[in-house]
């Protein structure tokens, strides 16, 4: 009997001792999910039945899809103008990909997933292949590490005032 009722003493005093090891994190953790528990309750996350950006996304696709004649400026990292040319489509990132660039498969990985495009998007780079058009319509890629610009409709290269201007109607629109 003795031994019983050291036991149910015991139980309690270490489950109490054992919370005073708990980490600040895991308690942080544990407010912050009950907070979260708290919003679901009075503030739910909303359902929709259209999604206007959704919407724009997929048309934005579409476009990109299609060969739109573009005008592209590049400029340095101080906002220069460094070069300009007629182009088709939108700047490609460099390090864009045929096939998935992870190659790491284990149990509760997370891989990526191609885009609807069926390509692998960029994560790491800023750096940009521009498909210009050259004098006799042949495209020619050039490799640009600046920030880059891609304009669906012409434009007017001003390098000495460092502007661009509009210079015609849009030649890459997304039709209602």
């Amino acid at each position: 009997m003795k031994k019983q009722l050291l036991y149910t003493m015991l139980i309690p005093l270490s489950l109490l001792f054992m919370g005073c090891n708990e980490s600040q994190e895991r308690i942080d953790s544990r407010s912050v999910e009950n907070q979260q528990k708290q919003y679901a309750i009075t503030q739910p996350i909303p359902v929709f039945r259209h999604s206007t950006e959704r919407e724009m996304v997929i048309k934005l696709y579409k476009l990109r899809n299609q060969k739109v004649s573009t005008h592209t400026v590049w400029r340095s990292d101080y906002g220069m103008i460094e070069g300009d040319c007629p182009s088709m489509g939108y700047g490609i990132p460099y390090d864009t990909s045929l096939t998935n660039p992870d190659r790491y498969y284990a149990n509760g990985a997370t891989i990526a997933q191609a885009e609807p495009n069926g390509l692998f998007a960029s994560t790491n780079t800023s750096a940009t292949w521009v498909m210009c058009i050259g004098d006799y319509g042949n495209l020619e890629p050039i490799y640009v590490e600046s920030k880059v610009t891609t304009y669906g409709y012409p434009v007017k290269v001003d390098y000495k005032n460092n502007r661009v201007y509009k210079a015609g109607e849009a030649t890459a629109v997304i039709k209602e």
